[in-house]
Protein backbone atom coordinates (compact mmCIF):
# COMPACT_ATOMS: atom_id res chain seq x y z
CA UNK A 1 0.00 0.00 0.00
CA UNK A 2 1.14 3.12 -0.69
CA UNK A 3 1.95 5.42 2.57
CA UNK A 4 1.45 9.01 2.42
CA UNK A 5 4.64 10.93 4.45
CA UNK A 6 3.89 11.69 8.34
CA UNK A 7 5.66 15.00 8.32
CA UNK A 8 3.06 16.74 5.38
CA UNK A 9 -0.43 16.92 4.76
CA UNK A 10 -1.59 15.29 2.10
CA UNK A 11 -2.61 17.02 -1.04
CA UNK A 12 -5.82 16.22 -2.52
CA UNK A 13 -7.23 16.38 -5.42
CA UNK A 14 -11.21 17.61 -5.72
CA UNK A 15 -12.92 17.39 -9.06
CA UNK A 16 -16.79 16.54 -10.31
CA UNK A 17 -19.49 16.57 -13.38
CA UNK A 18 -21.47 19.08 -12.42
CA UNK A 19 -18.78 21.64 -12.99
CA UNK A 20 -16.49 23.84 -10.64
CA UNK A 21 -19.78 26.24 -10.03
CA UNK A 22 -21.86 23.40 -8.30
CA UNK A 23 -22.45 23.51 -4.87
CA UNK A 24 -21.46 19.94 -3.85
CA UNK A 25 -18.09 20.35 -4.78
CA UNK A 26 -17.60 23.82 -2.83
CA UNK A 27 -18.98 21.92 0.14
CA UNK A 28 -16.40 19.08 -0.21
CA UNK A 29 -13.31 21.29 -1.25
CA UNK A 30 -14.29 23.42 2.49
CA UNK A 31 -14.58 20.37 5.04
CA UNK A 32 -11.33 18.44 3.45
CA UNK A 33 -9.03 21.22 3.51
CA UNK A 34 -9.67 20.79 7.42
CA UNK A 35 -7.24 17.40 6.84
CA UNK A 36 -5.12 18.16 3.74
CA UNK A 37 -4.08 20.77 0.95
CA UNK A 38 -6.78 20.59 -1.50
CA UNK A 39 -6.94 21.61 -4.96
CA UNK A 40 -9.45 21.64 -7.47
CA UNK A 41 -9.70 20.94 -11.07
CA UNK A 42 -13.23 20.93 -12.61
CA UNK A 43 -14.90 20.96 -15.73
CA UNK A 44 -16.31 24.17 -17.12
CA UNK A 45 -19.60 23.36 -17.64
CA UNK A 46 -21.86 20.18 -16.57
CA UNK A 47 -20.14 16.91 -17.82
CA UNK A 48 -22.71 14.33 -15.93
CA UNK A 49 -22.72 11.30 -17.89
CA UNK A 50 -19.62 10.96 -19.66
CA UNK A 51 -17.99 7.99 -17.63
CA UNK A 52 -14.20 7.86 -18.46
CA UNK A 53 -14.21 9.82 -21.64
CA UNK A 54 -11.66 12.00 -22.57
CA UNK A 55 -11.03 14.43 -24.92
CA UNK A 56 -8.90 14.16 -27.85
CA UNK A 57 -7.76 16.04 -31.04
CA UNK A 58 -8.98 19.32 -29.07
CA UNK A 59 -6.63 21.73 -26.66
CA UNK A 60 -8.20 21.79 -23.52
CA UNK A 61 -8.53 25.59 -21.77
CA UNK A 62 -7.21 26.32 -18.22
CA UNK A 63 -8.23 28.82 -16.13
CA UNK A 64 -7.35 29.70 -12.53
CA UNK A 65 -10.76 30.89 -10.82
CA UNK A 66 -11.40 32.33 -7.24
CA UNK A 67 -14.87 30.99 -5.37
CA UNK A 68 -13.13 28.03 -2.97
CA UNK A 69 -11.52 30.50 -0.24
CA UNK A 70 -7.46 29.61 -0.33
CA UNK A 71 -8.17 26.56 -2.27
CA UNK A 72 -6.02 27.11 -5.33
CA UNK A 73 -8.64 25.82 -8.32
CA UNK A 74 -8.75 25.57 -11.77
CA UNK A 75 -11.43 25.09 -14.41
CA UNK A 76 -10.89 22.47 -17.67
CA UNK A 77 -12.99 22.51 -20.66
CA UNK A 78 -12.65 19.40 -20.86
CA UNK A 79 -14.11 15.59 -19.37
CA UNK A 80 -13.45 14.93 -15.56
CA UNK A 81 -10.96 12.38 -16.65
CA UNK A 82 -9.52 14.95 -18.53
CA UNK A 83 -9.65 17.01 -15.50
CA UNK A 84 -7.77 14.08 -13.46
CA UNK A 85 -5.08 13.68 -15.85
CA UNK A 86 -4.29 17.61 -16.72
CA UNK A 87 -3.93 18.01 -12.72
CA UNK A 88 -1.84 14.99 -11.78
CA UNK A 89 0.93 15.57 -15.00
CA UNK A 90 0.44 19.05 -15.19
CA UNK A 91 -1.11 21.50 -12.71
CA UNK A 92 -0.18 20.24 -9.26
CA UNK A 93 2.89 20.74 -7.51
CA UNK A 94 3.42 16.77 -6.79
CA UNK A 95 1.36 13.82 -7.32
CA UNK A 96 -1.66 13.90 -5.09
CA UNK A 97 -2.19 11.39 -2.62
CA UNK A 98 -5.57 11.18 -2.90
CA UNK A 99 -8.52 12.21 -5.59
CA UNK A 100 -12.27 12.83 -4.70
CA UNK A 101 -14.65 13.63 -6.68
CA UNK A 102 -18.28 15.04 -6.20
CA UNK A 103 -20.66 16.05 -4.44
CA UNK A 104 -22.71 14.35 -7.29
CA UNK A 105 -26.51 15.90 -7.63
CA UNK A 106 -27.84 12.60 -7.36
CA UNK A 107 -26.97 8.99 -6.54
CA UNK A 108 -24.23 7.15 -8.44
CA UNK A 109 -25.17 3.72 -7.31
CA UNK A 110 -25.23 0.00 -9.20
CA UNK A 111 -24.94 0.12 -12.88
CA UNK A 112 -24.43 4.08 -12.56
CA UNK A 113 -20.74 4.05 -11.85
CA UNK A 114 -20.38 2.56 -15.33
CA UNK A 115 -22.13 6.02 -16.62
CA UNK A 116 -20.97 8.65 -14.07
CA UNK A 117 -18.83 11.18 -14.39
CA UNK A 118 -17.89 11.33 -10.81
CA UNK A 119 -16.97 7.88 -10.96
CA UNK A 120 -15.13 7.88 -13.97
CA UNK A 121 -12.82 10.82 -12.17
CA UNK A 122 -12.59 8.51 -9.49
CA UNK A 123 -11.56 5.73 -11.62
CA UNK A 124 -9.22 7.61 -13.68
CA UNK A 125 -7.80 8.66 -10.23
CA UNK A 126 -7.03 4.45 -9.04
CA UNK A 127 -5.57 3.98 -12.48
CA UNK A 128 -3.24 6.48 -11.58
CA UNK A 129 -2.42 3.84 -8.32
CA UNK A 130 -4.16 6.90 -6.41
CA UNK A 131 -6.46 6.12 -3.96
CA UNK A 132 -9.92 8.07 -4.75
CA UNK A 133 -13.43 8.33 -3.98
CA UNK A 134 -16.69 9.38 -5.54
CA UNK A 135 -19.47 10.97 -3.35
CA UNK A 136 -23.05 11.37 -4.28
CA UNK A 137 -26.02 12.77 -2.81
CA UNK A 138 -29.38 10.59 -3.62
CA UNK A 139 -31.16 13.94 -4.56
CA UNK A 140 -30.85 15.46 -7.91
CA UNK A 141 -32.57 18.81 -6.66
CA UNK A 142 -30.43 19.20 -3.46
CA UNK A 143 -29.64 23.19 -2.30
CA UNK A 144 -28.55 21.95 1.21
CA UNK A 145 -24.78 19.77 1.00
CA UNK A 146 -24.16 20.53 4.63
CA UNK A 147 -24.71 16.45 6.03
CA UNK A 148 -23.13 15.11 2.64
CA UNK A 149 -20.40 17.00 3.14
CA UNK A 150 -19.91 16.00 7.04
CA UNK A 151 -20.45 12.42 5.77
CA UNK A 152 -17.54 12.92 3.05
CA UNK A 153 -15.57 14.14 5.53
CA UNK A 154 -16.00 11.56 8.28
CA UNK A 155 -14.89 8.74 5.35
CA UNK A 156 -11.66 10.32 4.26
CA UNK A 157 -10.55 11.23 8.17
CA UNK A 158 -10.90 7.91 8.71
CA UNK A 159 -9.39 6.90 5.73
CA UNK A 160 -6.29 8.75 6.83
CA UNK A 161 -6.56 7.02 10.09
CA UNK A 162 -6.89 3.26 8.96
CA UNK A 163 -3.79 4.43 6.38
CA UNK A 164 -6.34 3.44 3.34
CA UNK A 165 -4.10 3.62 0.07
CA UNK A 166 -4.91 1.40 -1.78
CA UNK A 167 -4.38 2.68 -5.42
CA UNK A 168 -5.48 0.52 -7.44
CA UNK A 169 -9.25 0.74 -5.58
CA UNK A 170 -11.45 3.03 -5.93
CA UNK A 171 -14.55 3.60 -3.11
CA UNK A 172 -18.43 4.82 -4.92
CA UNK A 173 -19.91 6.39 -1.70
CA UNK A 174 -23.89 7.31 -1.95
CA UNK A 175 -25.62 9.46 0.72
CA UNK A 176 -29.33 9.27 1.33
CA UNK A 177 -31.32 12.00 1.96
CA UNK A 178 -31.60 13.76 5.39
CA UNK A 179 -29.41 12.16 8.54
CA UNK A 180 -28.00 9.18 7.47
CA UNK A 181 -28.80 6.53 9.74
CA UNK A 182 -25.34 4.48 9.28
CA UNK A 183 -22.73 3.30 7.18
CA UNK A 184 -22.61 0.00 5.35
CA UNK A 185 -19.52 -1.42 2.87
CA UNK A 186 -22.09 -3.28 0.83
CA UNK A 187 -21.53 -4.77 -2.69
CA UNK A 188 -23.50 -2.92 -6.37
CA UNK A 189 -26.77 -4.53 -6.86
CA UNK A 190 -26.97 -6.15 -10.80
CA UNK A 191 -29.18 -4.12 -12.62
CA UNK A 192 -30.13 -1.80 -15.80
CA UNK A 193 -31.52 1.29 -16.88
CA UNK A 194 -35.13 0.92 -18.89
CA UNK A 195 -34.61 3.62 -21.22
CA UNK A 196 -37.08 5.26 -23.52
CA UNK A 197 -36.67 7.89 -25.73
CA UNK A 198 -38.98 11.24 -25.64
CA UNK A 199 -39.52 12.24 -29.08
CA UNK A 200 -39.94 16.10 -30.00
CA UNK A 201 -39.65 18.04 -33.54
CA UNK A 202 -37.89 21.26 -33.55
CA UNK A 203 -39.07 24.21 -35.81
CA UNK A 204 -37.14 22.83 -39.00
CA UNK A 205 -39.21 19.61 -38.90
CA UNK A 206 -36.27 17.78 -37.19
CA UNK A 207 -36.88 15.05 -35.11
CA UNK A 208 -34.98 15.14 -31.82
CA UNK A 209 -35.04 12.42 -28.90
CA UNK A 210 -33.98 12.16 -25.46
CA UNK A 211 -33.52 9.27 -23.06
CA UNK A 212 -35.33 9.05 -20.06
CA UNK A 213 -35.05 5.96 -18.08
CA UNK A 214 -36.16 4.18 -15.08
CA UNK A 215 -33.71 1.78 -12.96
CA UNK A 216 -34.36 -1.95 -12.98
CA UNK A 217 -32.87 -4.20 -10.08
CA UNK A 218 -32.29 -7.56 -11.05
CA UNK A 219 -32.36 -8.81 -7.63
CA UNK A 220 -35.09 -6.86 -5.56
CA UNK A 221 -34.93 -8.91 -2.91
CA UNK A 222 -31.09 -8.77 -1.95
CA UNK A 223 -30.57 -7.00 1.16
CA UNK A 224 -26.91 -6.80 1.07
CA UNK A 225 -26.81 -3.95 -1.61
CA UNK A 226 -26.38 -0.40 -2.17
CA UNK A 227 -29.55 0.25 -3.41
CA UNK A 228 -31.09 -1.84 -0.36
CA UNK A 229 -29.10 0.23 2.00
CA UNK A 230 -29.38 3.83 0.37
CA UNK A 231 -33.15 2.97 0.15
CA UNK A 232 -33.26 2.23 3.70
CA UNK A 233 -31.18 5.68 4.63
CA UNK A 234 -28.06 4.60 5.14
CA UNK A 235 -24.56 5.65 3.51
CA UNK A 236 -23.31 3.03 1.02
CA UNK A 237 -19.96 2.18 0.12
CA UNK A 238 -18.85 0.05 -2.41
CA UNK A 239 -15.54 -0.48 -2.91
CA UNK A 240 -14.77 -0.92 -6.82
CA UNK A 241 -11.64 -2.52 -8.56
CA UNK A 242 -10.37 -1.61 -11.62
CA UNK A 243 -9.55 -5.60 -12.96
CA UNK A 244 -13.13 -6.11 -14.42
CA UNK A 245 -11.70 -9.80 -15.30
CA UNK A 246 -14.05 -12.74 -15.08
CA UNK A 247 -11.50 -15.21 -13.77
CA UNK A 248 -14.18 -18.37 -13.66
CA UNK A 249 -14.13 -18.23 -17.31
CA UNK A 250 -10.31 -18.22 -18.17
CA UNK A 251 -9.96 -22.14 -18.09
CA UNK A 252 -13.61 -22.33 -19.34
CA UNK A 253 -13.58 -20.81 -22.15
CA UNK A 254 -10.92 -22.23 -25.00
CA UNK A 255 -11.74 -21.22 -28.34
CA UNK A 256 -9.81 -22.99 -31.34
CA UNK A 257 -8.44 -21.33 -34.59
Amino acid sequence: MQQTSTDRRPIVLITNDDGYQAQGIAELAKVISKHADVYVAAPAEPNSGKSHSITVGNALTVKEINGFDAVKAFSISGTPVDCVKLAVSTLLPRKPDYVLSGINHGSNSSASVHYSGTLGAAREGALLGIPSVGFSLNNNDASDFGHAARVAESIFAQMLRLAFADGYTYLNVNIPEGKPKGIKTCRMVNGHWDEEALTTTDANGNRNYELVGTFVAAEPQATDTDEYWLRNGYVSVTPCKLDVTEYKYIDILKFNL
